[in-house]
Parts: structure tokens; sequence; C-alpha cells
């Protein structure tokens, strides 16, 4: 289960429906671009918490049909909803899938035994092993390390997604549990997250770079920093880039400039604008002369 996976982006025509044939491009672009090890499918990044369970679904078939065995896929499962997430667990393991997970619950000030108690359920019930997904800036829940820890712990859970720039805790979990997985969540921490000996990342622009994550990746491994840093840098020109004009709608600008026919983000999401277009532009042209080895310095 190591390596890099794409976040995968959604795809959904213009009234909001699935994209079985975007879907499909996607998860090529991903495969033969990207070079990706795995795709991690309705997370953030796939809009998950504007679809339907019914949509969820379709994108996860669509993906497993698309993949096609290739490359490991997780299904991102997590909800409020308990029957959702254990109806979703059971359709990924029929689909074929590796591994589901789950973001801690979130919106409700859920207590700290509140949120091992929804963990344990997902995990006991859970036809597939479980990877915990903590990422505090966008679920308002903080939990301590000793509670992490627990719930790594838990029969069936096999590791997490750690989203989070405390990586005291991170260092602190790594060394506590050798055996469990440890993925990255912050693209642009990749660098000294992989320095503390993470098995991989979970990333939104990997839908673009994941072959430059797999370099920092293995660099670290070689013990060639220098190359790291670099690629790092890189992949953070591209990250500030996104993030300042909107990182979903600008991504998806620039799957379409690879050959995707994908639509826009769901609403309430904003619709794809010339200042995301513009910004995708920019994002392609500076990877490709990253990829052709021309001088970058002074980044787009």
């Amino acid at each position: 289960m190591r390596g890099i996976y794409s976040a995968l982006l959604g795809a959904f025509d213009s009234d909001g429906k699935v994209d079985v044939q975007g879907v499909h491009e996607l998860v090529r672009h991903n495969i033969a671009f990207c070079h990706v090890d795995g795709l991690y499918v309705n997370g953030s990044t796939g809009e998950n918490f504007l679809m339907t369970t019914e949509a969820k679904k379709q994108m996860l078939k669509a993906v497993a049909e698309a993949a096609n065995g290739e490359v490991r896929l997780i299904a991102h499962v997590g909800s409020n909803v308990l029957e959702e997430a254990l109806e979703l667990s059971h359709y990924a393991a029929e689909l074929g899938y590796d591994a589901v997970s789950a973001v801690t619950p979130f919106y409700y000030k859920f207590s700290a035994e509140e949120i091992k108690g929804y963990y344990r359920t997902i995990a006991s019930q859970s036809p597939l092993p479980l990877v915990a997904y903590y990422i505090p800036a966008l679920t308002g829940i903080q939990l301590r390390l000793e509670d992490i820890e627990e719930i790594l712990r838990i029969p069936n859970i096999i590791g997490i997604k750690f989203t989070s720039n405390d990586f005291f805790i991170l260092e602190s979990l790594r060394s506590a549990l050798p055996d469990k997985l440890f993925f990255s969540g912050y693209d642009e921490m990749l660098l000294s997250a992989a320095v503390l000996g993470v098995d991989g990342a979970i990333g939104s622009t990997y839908n673009c770079i994941g072959h430059w994550a797999k370099q920092v990746i293995e660099a670290v491994g070689a013990n060639d920093l220098k190359t790291a840093r670099t690629m790092q840098h890189h992949m953070n020109v591209v990250i500030r880039t996104m993030v300042k004009a909107g990182i979903y709608p600008t991504l998806k600008a620039l799957a379409r400039l690879y050959g995707v026919s994908i639509d826009g983000c769901k609403p309430p999401m904003q619709a794809t604008t010339d200042v995301h277009r513009e910004a995708a532009r920019r994002v392609f042209e500076y990877i490709r002369r990253v990829d052709e080895g021309q001088e970058c310095v002074s980044g787009l």
C-alpha cells in the first residue's frame, strides 16, 4: 500500500451528474502521465461532501473500471452517517478496492471517545482494511497524540492519512507504530514528512505532478536531499499558483489541457473562470519546462 496516491478529482457533467467518461480519462491520465501508485477516491478533492450516496457509488465503480487493477485503490467512505460509511465500505469491497478510508466525523463537537467509537464501528464492520484520515484544518477536530495512537491500534486500521503540520505528533506516531502506514496529506510539506519516514502521500496536486512527488520520496530514500529540495520547490511553485487562483477549478482546467474532457466543480463551488484557465496554462507550461530539464529558477 506504500507510494504516491492522487486524491482523485471528481468528474461531473454540466448538470452535476457523475461523468463516467471523464472519470475514465482522469484515471488514465493519472496512471499514464503522473505514474502514481494508487488513487484515493471520493476524498475532499473528489468533492465527496457535495455528492449523494448513489453518486459516490457511481464514482467508485467508474474508477475501478478504468484502473483495471493497474494501481491500488483506496475508497474514502467517511461520513457523519455511519450507515452510509458502512454501505460504501461493502460496495468498495465488491468492486475490488484495496482499502477504505474515513475522515473523522465533523461539524458537531464530537469527543475523542465518540471519534474512537466511530472508527471502531467502521473498522470492525468493514470487509476492507481502514486508513484513518486526520485533517483538523477542515474538520475542526483536534486530537491528542495519545488519542490518534489509540485509534491506530484499533484492529483492522492499517494506517493514517495525516494532513496536519504538527510534525511532532507525526514523528512520535511514526516511532511508536513502525508497522502502521503513514501517508502525508499536505503536498507542500511532502519533503518534511518524507524525512520523518512516511510510507507515501495522498494529495490533490498529484493529479498533475504525482511524478514529482515520487521523485521527492525516492530522493529522500537515497539521501539525495538536493534533488528532494529541488523537486519540492517545483511542487510548491505549482501549488502556490493553483491555491491563489482556486485549487480545484484550476486543477480541472489543467486536466483539460492534458486532454481530459471534464467540466468544472459542483455548486456551491465556484465555476471555472478565465482566472483559473490562465493559472492552469501557466502551470501546464511550467510542468513541461521542468519535465524537459529546462532551467526554472524564476518560477512561473
